[in-house]
């Protein structure tokens, strides 16, 4: 049986641009399509479970949680024998001890961004208050989001991030959004070594191509696309494609409101040198 492959974040922590650039793989010498980040969908979405019957809904007709976390290994294991290939799928969930394990998982890139910057993306992405963002964000363990149908566990920023790096069974990478922003060719080449390793992909780019995904898949390229055929992930309160910068919330963030979410996360912020 083939094993997935997960490519996990926070919110707005750059999951999309990841999934752009190992799309790009493989058709970096094409046009660029936002469509082509459908080759690497969410893996909690209803069509995933269209195989299962006795289905549990909420009122709001969405895939129950507790129903996909009881069936979402099995899931996979469908998924993974549907295919001759490798399946890689995008997931915001956090790694609560149902929703993965080694025998359908041969591994995981998390990507991270700094918390107060996801703040910042997280308020125009969804128009929600600033301060309604920051509190769910540092302390609504049980928060759910819903895509396709299905619902997933999103959780806390700490308990999202700190699930995942917790979770040792099977290789992982992690990878931080301001490393790939500053130094794209050394991350991507990051990412190549350790899909051949896991999967024997037996990607081999060179240096032109790897300029080439960089062109195609540069958050000004991204957001032009988007400005010309629109992107079905953005919402009615922003772009998807907004800023893609590293420390806007010093012009954003009042001093209580960023003190806040450094006290609060203080252990992890200093994990990755945010603090």
């Amino acid at each position: 049986m083939h094993k997935n492959i997960f490519l996990a974040s926070y919110p707005k922590s750059g999951n999309t641009w990841l999934r752009s650039i190992i799309g790009n793989f493989y058709n970096f010498d094409k046009d660029f399509n936002l469509n082509d980040l459908k080759l690497i969908p969410l893996l909690s979405i209803k069509k995933h479970f269209s195989e299962f019957e006795n289905k549990v809904y909420t009122n709001n007709n969405e895939l129950h949680f507790d129903w996909i976390s009881k069936n979402i290994i099995e899931c996979q294991k469908i998924l993974n024998n549907n295919v001759n290939h490798l399946n890689i799928f995008k997931t915001h969930s956090a790694r609560h001890k149902n929703f993965t394990n080694e025998t359908v998982n041969a591994g995981f890139i998390y990507i991270v961004r700094d918390p107060r910057d996801i703040i910042v993306s997280l308020k125009n992405f969804s128009g929600k208050a600033i301060d309604k963002t920051i509190d769910e964000f540092l302390f609504s363990k049980s928060l759910m989001i819903t895509t396709n149908g299905a619902q997933e566990l999103l959780s806390t920023w700490e308990l999202n991030v700190q699930s995942w790096l917790n979770y040792n069974s099977v290789p992982r990478l992690i990878i931080k959004y301001e490393d790939l922003k500053l130094n794209p060719k050394e991350i991507i080449l990051n990412i190549t070594k350790f899909l051949n390793k896991i999967h024997r992909l037996n990607i081999n780019l060179s240096e032109q191509d790897i300029d080439k995904i960089i062109e195609n898949t540069n958050f000004t390229n991204l957001r032009n696309l988007e400005d010309k055929n629109g992107f079905d992930e953005a919402t009615k309160h922003s772009k998807f494609f907004r800023s893609g910068t590293s420390n806007q919330w010093k012009d954003i963030l009042s001093n209580s409101q960023a003190k806040l979410i450094e006290k609060n996360l203080k252990s992890l912020m200093k994990y990755f040198n945010y603090i």
